[in-house]
């Protein structure tokens, strides 16, 4: 339904046909005052419009607004069957919310920790995986990407709840990988300034990710005016072989163990 995505805005009772859109009946006129529908800003009859309330979807996400709107009877069941169902791209419906709103900034930037976390764990031992997904269950799309968001989870939001709950998962996590032998050799070296200490993608404080071949370096190292040396090398090897394909020979010489 586009109503998850756009605000509804009124029609007019001609666009209806001056019948509920509930059940039919003849509403307006010398038939009764209809009542709207916030969610989908259609007009019913008091039967099929009780005046409940609930929050809508599009004006958290466009408007930021949390106040509760009145809702027909249909749709406010659907609202509530819904609630914890992740059908919220907040990216496609309003990416620029991650500019206005700084919880909500810090949410996708936890949620990004957790997708380069969980790829440390999944490869570790299966009660560790495990382990790590009790944690956040059911709510897996949390660390399967950053776009999606139930209506349950924005609701967290302004309280903090959620990212209370995010950063739990992520203490636990990154304390594993931090004390495992396997998981704490997958990590990179800064080939910029050559420190031998072992950092990790999921630094994102402190590290910057190359988004070309995902190798990690200080962030403090990585300036505008730096190019990535991994990608230099790749493009140099192309020229070489004078081809514009990428090489599928790995480059491991600038970290320990590649994630």
């Amino acid at each position: 339904m586009c109503q998850f995505s756009e605000i509804a805005n009124e029609k007019g009772l001609d666009a209806q046909n001056f019948q509920c859109k509930g059940c039919s009946r003849s509403i307006g006129l010398i038939f009764g005052k209809p009542r709207t529908c916030k969610f989908d800003g259609w007009y019913y009859c008091y039967e099929c419009h009780e005046n409940d309330e609930y929050y809508i979807p599009a004006l958290i996400v466009h408007n930021w607004d949390f106040r509760k709107q009145k809702v027909c009877k249909k749709n406010f069941e659907y609202l509530q069957d819904k609630e914890e169902q992740p059908y919220i791209n907040v990216e496609d419906i309003n990416p620029r919310l991650y500019e206005h709103v700084p919880e909500m900034l810090e949410i996708q930037n936890l949620r990004v920790q957790l997708m380069h976390l969980k790829t440390y764990l999944f490869t570790c031992k299966q009660s560790i995986a495990e382990d790590f997904r009790k944690l956040i269950w059911p709510r897996d799309y949390l660390y399967e990407g950053r776009e999606l968001y139930s209506l349950a989870d924005l609701l967290q939001v302004p309280t903090g709840s959620l990212a209370s709950s995010l950063q739990k998962v992520i203490k636990f996590a990154t304390k594993h990988v931090y004390s495992c032998r396997l998981c704490s050799q997958k990590g990179f070296i800064c080939e910029l300034c050559n420190n031998p200490k072992v950092i990790y993608a999921f630094e994102m404080d402190a590290t910057f990710r190359c988004p070309q071949c995902k190798t990690v370096f200080h962030k403090a190292c990585k300036t505008d005016n730096r190019p990535c040396p991994k990608c230099q090398r790749r493009q140099h090897r192309q020229s070489l072989h004078g081809s514009n394909k990428p090489l599928l020979t790995p480059d491991y010489d600038s970290h320990v163990d590649q994630v």
